[in-house]
């Protein structure tokens, strides 16, 4: 996003320039008037510190600040998207592809902390929005089900360690259980958001019942107007009148709807712990590297 402020109002320029105007002046009229130059400096330096502190971004890597619920739209039985208002009506929250945002609730005396995938787009200014899925052993989520506008939650970040470079893979395969598709989502937005970005993205999205599909509208919406993007969705409880996949992803199933492996191409896994695992056995099986589970930022085979 374009900054738009004016020169002068930059925090370094506006520290630097009149400082330098200030000791300029000094040295034309007499270096009697230095200790008052000098007090003048420190004042300003003392504003802009000001300034600066209460300009500094809603989400911090090391510290938790609280954030205001302004919006709760359920999506599904178990799911709902919230949005968290931030500090500046002109901030954009600046969280890198594929990365999460840090929340703590304390429940029960003890903090609970779980990492969240933002999916508002990185032109959203003055607020982000969270989807999270409930589970009924799930105490974070559960609390956020309870959640009320106008509560406020704590958060930091960003974290995590997805590298993503446009352009640096002509080919893209994706694997998404659940609630994984949100980081993916992030993905698929700077992709089609890049008029430069040229990379191909073929999507196999796994759920249990069609109703689980989070936010099925949006993603064929973008299919529909986004040719680099190829969704495929299966399902291990389909309805009657179901089309896609049924059952769990299979080697057969990645090998129809995702890229074949190359150095050209990358797999991007998100998803419960053990469809990940099953996901990195198949993965090899086809000829892909080994991933592992805690995969690093430029990994071939990339598990959130």
């Amino acid at each position: 996003m374009e900054d738009k402020r004016e020169l002068l109002k930059q925090p370094l320029h506006s520290v630097f320039i009149p400082i330098a105007l200030i000791l300029f002046g000094t040295s034309l009229f007499g270096f009697e008037y230095l200790p008052y130059s000098i007090a003048f400096i420190v004042v300003i330096c003392s504003a802009q510190v000001w300034r600066a502190w209460n300009n500094r971004s809603s989400i911090e890597p090391l510290r938790w600040n609280d954030l205001e619920l302004i919006d709760k739209t359920i999506v599904s039985r178990n799911s709902a998207i919230y949005r968290f208002k931030l500090r500046h009506d002109d901030e954009v929250l600046d969280v890198p592809t594929g990365h999460h945002v840090a929340c703590c609730m304390t429940i029960d005396g003890i903090d609970e902390v779980r990492y969240y995938s933002p999916i508002s787009n990185k032109f959203d200014a003055g607020f982000f929005d969270i989807l999270v899925k409930s589970y009924p052993e799930g105490k974070v989520s559960k609390r956020f089900a309870m959640l009320r506008e106008g509560q406020t939650v704590k958060f930091r970040g960003p974290v995590g360690r997805l590298s993503y470079v446009p352009n640096s893979h002509r080919e893209i395969g994706i694997i998404a259980g659940g609630s994984g598709i949100t980081p993916i989502l992030q993905v698929i937005t700077e992709v089609i958001t890049n008029p430069k970005d040229n990379t191909q993205l073929s999507l196999i999205y796994a759920n249990e019942t069609a109703n689980d599909i989070l936010l099925k509208t949006e993603i064929d919406e973008i299919s529909s107007k986004f040719p680099n993007l190829k969704v495929h969705y299966t399902l291990t409880r389909p309805p009657k009148d179901w089309t896609g996949s049924t059952g769990y992803v299979t080697k057969e199933m990645m090998e129809a709807h995702l890229p074949k492996p190359s150095a050209d191409a990358r797999l991007l896994i998100c998803g419960p712990p053990e469809m990940k695992r099953t996901m990195i056995e198949q993965a090899e099986a086809l000829g892909w590297p080994r991933g592992t589970m805690r995969s690093e930022p430029d990994d071939q085979v990339f598990c959130f």
